[in-house]
């Protein structure tokens, strides 16, 4: 994932509308005025006013959400699904937004709306699993629970409304409401009462896993910490197939060891971790630097996770400064060992990589060092070594992204089968995008190229790379001189583009934020 995942919360990706079917939803309190943010003359101008113009309509929408309007939201909402152009990335994106605000009616029109392909089921299990209820509700019964929803959330309204929930017999055979009953009284520390509903609603619905993760911080809140942990231990056994979602259920698995702990430097150092996974790394590592002055005993946990954090945010100086630390504390730390490997690698020192994932390997069953253990092979020009390896890490059905991107270096004729699979758990990752379109003109397919670029932009609109294969396009479609402006696009983002445009895999995966909430 690209840094701008870590560093911000940045708005939700755009829907591709048609140009003429756009039009500003006047609403009071309505976010700043649009300006546009890309220079007048550009060769992708109906993309930047797409993007602008959806983005703004969708901020109305959702401060009317955030306001407690739900019915215009809902009604916004709608009106932006039903006119969306085809893009299942996009689709994808609202459709997690919309199952997180309770608006499952729209993910199921969203969901509809998609190609049955590959990338596209993996993310429709997740979203269901993940958010569902038992059972789809009317949408009068819809309104009235998001509402709910958005009282208890936003608006310091959790007492009031858990309240009314109660007292109320709208909804009552839906275990959603259970779980909003459930909600409220966990937000207002009314704990066993929080408990008896969400249990109500798990009896109703054992396979959402939002229910599941709210009873685990219930427990862990309560003071019951083994109740807490036997929960998440099965949260942790279910499939989970998209990174999006893995980040979700170890950003909880987090919280609750930080309650349960009893130790206030432990308690600091999984609270830094469970900030780093909600995208707030700079408040991680605050937490982490004053944990440190607290407990020396736990100084090789607390330098590694800081090496960690430091590594996925692109400072590799200092991650490599605290991972040498904790490795010089305690030679078994995990992150410390897989930090030092990645940096190492990255400094193309592969000889002093392939020593630290394999003693990385030593202390996990992750897949992980054994990855990169088969990549430094093939840095080293060990290519049997590295085949061999990668063909037994592949022997099982993978949704292991790292090794997906790997294999495509050694296995470059299996890129039409691992692309896909790339993005069936990790659609936001940019350089799969620019893969496929890559792929995609190879093979004259304009078209379909211009769609993998459509979902590039809507990631990252400043990539070089994105810019070279639209003038690529153009070009075959004739259009000379939007194809030159395009270039020169490119060369100003990137004056030696030349020597990174052929299509590689990223050597390295970072951690993600929901690009759902960007």
């Amino acid at each position: 994932m690209n840094k701008t995942f870590v560093t911000s919360l940045i708005t939700i990706s755009a829907l591709s509308l048609s140009i003429m079917q756009l039009s500003a939803i006047p609403v009071q309190g309505e976010p700043k005025s649009l300006t546009l943010r890309a220079e007048t003359n550009a060769v992708n101008m109906d993309m930047v006013i797409k993007d602008n113009f959806i983005k703004a309509k969708y901020a109305s929408a959702e401060n009317r959400f955030l306001q407690g309007n739900v019915k215009a939201a809902h009604d916004d909402f709608a009106d932006l699904i039903s006119k969306a152009s085809h893009d299942d990335y996009v689709f994808l994106a609202y459709g997690i937004k919309m199952a997180e605000f309770g608006f499952f009616d729209l993910t199921e029109e969203l969901i509809s709306k998609l190609d049955n392909n590959l990338y596209t089921k993996n993310y429709v299990k997740d979203i269901r699993n993940f958010y569902y209820p038992s059972g789809m509700i009317s949408l009068k019964d819809t309104l009235y629970l998001t509402d709910a929803y958005a009282g208890i959330v936003y608006n310091n309204l959790a007492i009031e409304t858990s309240s009314e929930l109660l007292n109320s017999v709208q909804a009552e055979e839906s275990d959603y409401k259970n779980y909003l009953i459930a909600l409220g009284y966990y937000k207002s520390n009314n704990l066993p009462q929080a408990l008896k509903h969400i249990n109500n609603a798990i009896m109703e619905n054992d396979v959402n896993l939002n229910y599941k993760i709210l009873k685990a911080k219930i427990l862990a809140d309560s003071d019951k910490p083994k109740q807490a942990l036997k929960i998440l231990a099965k949260i942790k056994k279910t499939e989970v197939y998209t990174v999006d979602f893995q980040n979700k259920i170890k950003s909880a698995e987090e919280y609750v060891l930080y309650k349960v702990s009893k130790d206030n430097a432990l308690k600091d150092y999984h609270l830094s971790y469970y900030y780093h996974l909600q995208g707030k790394s700079l408040l991680a590592t605050k937490v982490l630097q004053s944990a440190i002055i607290q407990a020396k005993s736990y100084t090789p946990q607390i330098f590694g996770l800081l090496g960690k954090i430091y590594y996925e945010n692109d400072e590799p100086f200092k991650a490599q400064e605290f991972a040498q630390r904790a490795y010089k504390d305690n030679s078994k730390n995990y992150h410390a060992v897989m930090t030092l490997a990645d940096t190492y690698y990255d400094d193309r020192k592969f000889e002093e990589a392939l020593k630290y994932y394999k003693e990385a390997k030593k202390l996990t069953k992750e897949s992980a060092p054994s990855v990169g253990i088969a990549k430094s092979y093939l840095a080293l020009e060990q290519k049997k070594k590295s085949e061999k390896l990668y063909k037994k890490l592949l022997k099982n059905p993978s949704t292991d992204e790292d090794l997906l991107i790997g294999a495509l270096k050694i296995f470059p004729q299996r890129a039409y089968d691992y692309l896909p699979s790339i993005a069936s758990v990790d659609i936001t990752n940019n350089d799969i995008w620019l893969g496929l379109a890559n792929m995609a003109i190879k093979d004259k397919n304009y078209s379909m190229a211009e769609t993998y670029l459509n979902n590039s932009y809507y990631i990252d609109e400043n990539n070089f790379k994105y810019y070279y294969y639209l003038s690529q396009v153009l070009r075959a479609k004739g259009e000379i001189e939007k194809s030159e402006i395009s270039l020169i696009k490119c060369s100003t983002l990137n004056s030696n583009y030349e020597a990174g445009i052929n299509f590689n895999a990223p050597e390295k995966v970072h951690p993600r934020q929901s690009v759902y909430e960007k």
